[in-house]
């Protein structure tokens, strides 16, 4: 059983003796009523004996007028007929609480606070350094912003400027939530820092927040970031113009009969800090860790235009790669003669090459053969490394995979870097970042 908190203990503590003077209350009521009512009928009783003895003319003339009966059984209790003073002084005076109200008035004290004693050893922070980097180092040091939160600020500005109104950022509390440029900017370092710099608490401490709220601001960009119209911005399938490049790029660096494979893919692994508690040996894999299978479509110019997430470590990547779109829908998406370059993982088809396995590869001509195609290759090598060298959390997770709903966090959290990273590359396009 889990332990009860101070606070859960004094409720329960106290939403018991609650329950206990109502019914003792209760029963104190219906004991007097039954005193009262034998008293009542005590004092009936006396009358109708002391009327017995009158003379018959008596009797006779109030026969002949309206009958008199006797009050019901507590009547005298509803309504108070006397006229002494010394009551009339007592009505003036408040009633005093029961017993139950101040317990229940207790209750609702015990709720207006979270905590039943005040925090003595709390953390002195402050968000010096937060809005350091956000108003002086963004326009002053470019490059210092650029380290902290890997994007320049122009970038930054226009991300703000893209999710800073989604809903995500708005609650229908009386407190309004942090301006999303500081929340981005806590997401972003989040998304940017692995190992011990990316803890909650050095986060926290960084940014002058709340362990709390740097969950909080992560969760909502996050939500932000994988809207679907944030996501069709960033990530979309190349047009006419991109394809012919990348198709001239693959022509220029192999020869003319390659020019239709112009897109690559590769599987990359996302290490995670702890075992998942959720099936954990799944998520081992061929280099001993525990980790997620991330799939990565690209074009020659390290644009990511496809991707799958989601898939444990131990998956094989011809697998792995079976949950695209394009393996899905490669009948839609490629036309006649294209097709996509793969390591000797994936499986041969007529839209898919890859090189030589042993033993074919020993022979002169295909070792050849398998040297121009990594020559091609090597571009999707490259997209990996690009992406992790900007949001290095991707080197590894500090996230429990412990049920369902924390394994979808984990499979977001690598879905709003590949977003990111593709919004990235679509605004820096023309900026010097020497």
């Amino acid at each position: 059983m889990p332990r009860l908190t101070d606070h859960q203990q004094a409720t329960e503590v106290l939403f018991r003796a609650f329950l206990g003077a109502v019914i003792a209350e209760a029963e104190a009521a219906v004991l007097k009523e039954s005193e009262d009512w034998d008293i009542d009928s005590d004092g009936s009783n006396s009358d109708s004996s002391s009327s017995g003895t009158t003379s018959s003319s008596n009797t006779t003339s109030s026969s002949s007028g309206a009958h008199s009966t006797s009050p019901p059984p507590g009547v005298w209790n509803q309504f108070d007929l006397s006229m002494d003073e010394e009551d009339s002084d007592d009505e003036s005076e408040p009633l005093l609480p029961t017993t139950s109200e101040q317990i229940l008035q207790a209750l609702a004290a015990l709720h207006r606070t979270r905590y039943l004693q005040s925090r003595t050893n709390t953390i002195k922070k402050s968000r010096a350094q937060l809005l350091l980097l956000l108003h002086v180092w963004k326009y002053e040091r470019p490059d210092v912003f650029r380290s902290y939160l890997q994007m320049t600020p122009a970038c930054f500005d226009k991300l703000v400027e893209t999710i800073g109104e989604d809903p995500a950022f708005t609650n229908n509390a009386h407190n309004d939530q942090m301006p999303p440029e500081e929340q981005i900017a806590i997401a972003l370092y989040c998304f940017g820092h692995y190992g011990n710099a990316a803890s909650t608490i050095k986060v926290a401490l960084w940014a002058g927040v709340g362990y709390g709220t740097v969950d909080l601001c992560t969760k909502w960009v996050m939500l932000a970031c994988l809207s679907y119209a944030f996501r069709q911005s960033a990530l979309h399938w190349p047009d006419q113009t991109q394809k012919e490049g990348a198709m001239q790029w693959v022509e220029d660096r192999s020869c003319p009969g390659w020019h239709f494979g112009w897109l690559m893919v590769d599987g990359t692994l996302i290490p995670l800090y702890a075992r998942p508690g959720l099936y954990g040996n799944t998520y081992f894999d061929r280099k001993a860790n525990y980790s997620l299978n991330v799939q990565l479509v690209n074009t020659p110019d390290l644009r990511i235009i496809d991707f799958a997430v989601g898939l444990p470590g131990s998956q094989h990547d011809a697998t792995a790669w079976q949950e695209t779109h394009i393996y899905q829908e490669h009948k839609e998406l490629l036309e006649k003669r294209e097709f996509i370059w793969a390591d000797s993982a994936y499986p041969l088809r007529d839209w898919c090459q890859a090189p030589y396995k042993a033993p074919e590869k020993d022979t002169p001509e295909n070792t050849k053969y398998n040297y121009h195609v990594s020559n091609v290759r090597i571009q999707s090598e490259h997209c990996v490394g690009f992406i992790k060298g900007q949001f290095s959390s991707l080197h590894g997770l500090r996230l429990r995979i412990d049920n369902d709903q924390t394994k979808q966090f984990a499979s977001y959290w690598v879905h709003t870097c590949i977003v990111l990273h593709s919004f990235c590359m679509l605004h820096e396009e023309n900026i010097d970042l020497s």
